[in-house]
């Protein structure tokens, strides 16, 4: 190898080592929401903060059982194959999620300014603006 070799293969290695450091240790926000998601479908919202067991129902006749607990969700039981679900750790922080690959459930965490505004609060169907014209 030649020296250029061993400059780029260094500087290759740190700047994997800063990333990794950087995406470790800068702290991310904690999340007020659990979303529930099934084939891109949202099926139910939790706020984190309050203690619930959930047992989701899958359209392909799978379950998971979701536990949220101490401003923490976790998958505590699952009826798949792998139960990869199960052995992934607790998640709390915005933009973590859960995945349950053969029940094709995602469990995102989210902050409530991420949500979009519910149905109930716009009972048309129009679009409607907000804005000022001048």
């Amino acid at each position: 190898m030649k020296r250029n070799d061993f400059f780029l293969l260094g500087t290759i290695l740190l700047l994997s080592v800063v990333i990794f450091f950087c995406y470790r240790f800068i702290p991310r926000q904690n999340g007020d929401l659990v979303v529930i998601k099934e084939n891109g479908t949202t099926i139910k919202t939790f706020p984190i903060e309050k203690n619930t067991i959930y047992t989701i129902h899958a359209k392909n006749g799978g379950i998971n059982v979701l536990q949220i607990k101490n401003g923490f969700a976790s998958v505590k039981n699952a009826d798949c194959p792998d139960k990869l679900c199960v052995h992934q750790k607790k998640i709390s922080k915005k933009g973590e999620t859960l995945v349950c690959l053969p029940h094709k459930i995602i469990i995102s965490i989210q902050s409530a300014s991420d949500q979009p505004e519910s149905d109930n609060e716009s009972s048309n169907s129009e679009e409607s603006f907000d804005g000022v014209v001048q």
